[in-house]
C-alpha cells in the first residue's frame, strides 16, 4: 500500500519536464561525453521532493507513461518497486491479463492472455509486431512468442520467457508487460509462380540508379559469405561485411507485378553480372508486408538470392514510408532461360493500436 502512494506522488512532477530531460541528446564535445548524472540527479530530485511533499495524495502516476520511463532509466529496480501491480487491463475494447507466472532457477515464464471483447480483431495469427516490451529490475533477457488460441473466447496467449544473465537465479521481484499495437488477419501465398520471366527481366533497360538509398539492413547467402571472406557467425565482423553489400540500387518504377495489396515488383534489371528484383512494399510500419523471390529450373533446382539490400524512402510522416527490398542473383545472364520465378509473400489485415500494460510479482 505505501509503494502505491509513493508511486502516486511521484505523479506531481510535470510529465513536460520528464520528456523534456528524455529528449536532451548526450552529445560529445570537446572529446567528452555529457554525462548522464545531471538528468538522473534532477529526474531523482524531482522524485525525492515530490514523495516529501506529496506523498499522501493519490494521483495514480502509474497511469504516466513518460515519468515511468524516465524513473526506468535512472533505476530499473527503483521503477519496478513503486509501480502497483495491475494484473489486467482494458484499453480499445480489448483485455490483457496474466494468466500465470512461475520461477525455475535463471528462467521466468508467464502467461499472458488478449481477448477482444467487441469484435474479432484477435485471431489465430495475431502478433505483437515487436511493439511489446518486458520491464524488470534485473540483468536478464527476455522473450515473447504466441502459443495458444482460443476460438470461442477469441482470446490469444503468450508466453514471456525471462532468463537472468551469468545463471543466477531469480529472487522475484516485479516484472511489467505492455503493449503498444497488434496486427492480426495474416495471409500468405507461398512458392508461387510468377507471371514474369527472369531472361525477360534481364534484358530490361537500366534508366536510373540509386547510389545512395538509405540503407536498412541486407541478407548475405553462404556463397556471398564465402566470397566476402566474412561468416555472418563472426559477430565482430558484421560491420566489414555490410561495408561489402552492393550500395548501387534500380530507381523504383511502375509495378511490374503485383503478388498481393502493398506489394509488388517496382523495378528489375540485370546490373554488374547479377539479375536484380526489387521488391517494394507499402505499409510496412502497420501490416507488415513482405516475401522474397528465388529462381526454379525444370530439374526442380532452386536459386535463391546472393544477397539482398533492404533500402527505404522516408517521408513527413513515417506512416507513409515505403520500403524495398532489392535481392540480386549471381547468374549468367545466358543462363537465365532455364529459370522460372517463384516467390512467397506474406501480410496483415489489420492493426489495432491500443496502451496495454500489466504488472506483477514473481
Amino acid at each position: 500500500m505505501k509503494s502505491e502512494l509513493l508511486w502516486d506522488a511521484m505523479g506531481h512532477i510535470d510529465e513536460s519536464r520528464i520528456e523534456e530531460a528524455l529528449r536532451q541528446p548526450e552529445d560529445r564535445v570537446a572529446g567528452k561525453k555529457r554525462k548522464k548524472s545531471r538528468l538522473k540527479k534532477g529526474v531523482a530530485s524531482a522524485a525525492a521532493a515530490a514523495l516529501v511533499i506529496m506523498v499522501g495524495t493519490p494521483l495514480l502516476a502509474a497511469e504516466s507513461p513518460a515519468f515511468y520511463q524516465a524513473l526506468y532509466s535512472v533505476s530499473p529496480s527503483a521503477a519496478q518497486f513503486f509501480i502497483p501491480v495491475r494484473e489486467a487491463c482494458v484499453d480499445n475494447g480489448i483485455r490483457m491479463e496474466v494468466v500465470s507466472a512461475g520461477l525455475e532457477g535463471d528462467t521466468a515464464r508467464i502467461y499472458v492472455s488478449l481477448q477482444d471483447l467487441e469484435g474479432d480483431r484477435i485471431d489465430e495469427t495475431t502478433d505483437l509486431f515487436d511493439s511489446y516490451a518486458i520491464r524488470r529490475s534485473f540483468d536478464s533477457v527476455g522473450t515473447c512468442s504466441r502459443v495458444a488460441y482460443d476460438e470461442e473466447n477469441r482470446k490469444a496467449t503468450f508466453l514471456i520467457e525471462i532468463t537472468a544473465m551469468g545463471g543466477s537465479d531469480i529472487k522475484g521481484g516485479k516484472i511489467t508487460f505492455s503493449v503498444r499495437e497488434f496486427i492480426s488477419g495474416k495471409t500468405a501465398r507461398e512458392d508461387i509462380p510468377l507471371e514474369l520471366k527472369p531472361s525477360d527481366l534481364a534484358q530490361r533497360e537500366i534508366t536510373g540508379v540509386l547510389t545512395d538509398p538509405v540503407i536498412t539492413g541486407g541478407s548475405y547467402s553462404w556463397e556471398a559469405q564465402q566470397d566476402f571472406g566474412v561468416s555472418i557467425e563472426d559477430e565482430t565482423a558484421m560491420e566489414e561485411l555490410e561495408k561489402k553489400l552492393p550500395t548501387t540500387m534500380l530507381v523504383p518504377g511502375e509495378s511490374l507485378y503485383s503478388p498481393m495489396e502493398n506489394m509488388d515488383i517496382s523495378a528489375a534489371g540485370y546490373m554488374d553480372g547479377m539479375l536484380h528484383i526489387q521488391l517494394r512494399m507499402k505499409e510496412s510500419l502497420t501490416l507488415d508486408p513482405h516475401g522474397f523471390v528465388y529462381l526454379m529450373n525444370e530439374k526442380g533446382e532452386r536459386i535463391d538470392s546472393y544477397c539482398a539490400v533492404y533500402f527505404a524512402e522516408h517521408t513527413e510522416s513515417n506512416d507513409l514510408r515505403v520500403d524495398y527490398d532489392e535481392m540480386m542473383f549471381k547468374i549468367p545472364k545466358e543462363a537465365l532461360e532455364e529459370y522460372r520465378l517463384y516467390g512467397s509473400f506474406y501480410t496483415a489485415g489489420r492493426n489495432v493500436k491500443g496502451d496495454w500494460r500489466v504488472t506483477f510479482s514473481l
